[in-house]
């Protein structure tokens, strides 16, 4: 059955345009949700004052998410997809893997930074650590932050095994995993803080990380850097 759901004075809108009044629409509720939401706070924000922001009904609102949860999810979503992307294409591929690692995580401690309020509420309500166990994942958790984020964790480690910056033959995804677990963690632990600091999270993070690196690096004692700069 043809789709008339989109006319054009001529007929349907044709599939591509259709498409990019989609995605401008949903670009269009993504910026009202996230200034909303920094604007009043989260618990404050409201769907119709979204709505109202992003120029679109109500009920257009509910086709691109089901609720406020969903609309913090949306965008957070989105918006750390693009980071992990960029900051993965930019890892130094010859570095040690603890550089590797907060080459990866410092961005996302600063993403965090920027409104460290509403960056509670997005990990407590959107994004707990879902990402597959036997490397299986349904379609929700596949594209969550945590499992897009692991991927890439995965292909890092793999490297440094394979050029033997990484001793252990532990599988890629086991280690990557435990990675994520400390970035979680500690994440959450400097969050919790009233007033959280940038420097003195990447600190704690590069001390855990550099503490579970030593069971898998050859020279089990991290990467020179990190020691110079923690003297």
């Amino acid at each position: 059955m043809l789709d008339f759901s989109c006319q054009g004075p001529g007929g349907p809108v044709n599939p591509g345009l259709r498409e990019r009044q989609k995605a401008d629409r949903r670009r269009r509720i993504e910026a009202a949700a996230k200034a909303v939401f920094h604007e009043k706070g989260y618990d404050a924000a409201t769907t119709r004052e979204i709505a109202a922001r992003a120029e679109v009904s109500i009920g257009t609102l509910f086709a691109y998410a089901r609720d406020k949860r969903d609309l913090l999810t949306m965008v957070y979503r989105d918006e750390l997809h693009a980071l992990t992307e960029s900051t993965y294409a930019s890892v130094p591929p010859q570095a040690p893997v603890l550089d590797q690692l907060i080459h990866m995580f410092e961005p996302r401690y600063a993403y965090w930074s920027s409104d460290t309020a509403l960056a509670r509420h997005a990990l407590r309500e959107t994004f707990a650590a879902t990402y597959p166990i036997d490397g299986d994942a349904n379609a929700a958790t596949a594209d969550a932050p945590e499992h897009f984020l692991l991927l890439k964790l995965v292909a890092l480690i793999r490297a440094g095994q394979r050029d033997r910056r990484i001793k252990a033959n532990d599988g890629p995804e086991l280690i990557a995993r435990v990675v994520l677990d400390i970035y979680l963690s500690e994440n959450r632990a400097w969050l919790a803080q009233p007033s959280p600091l940038l420097d003195e999270g990447m600190t704690h993070l590069r001390a855990a990380l550099e503490l579970a690196l030593r069971a898998v690096s050859p020279n089990r004692s991290g990467s020179k850097s990190s020691r110079t700069r923690s003297k």
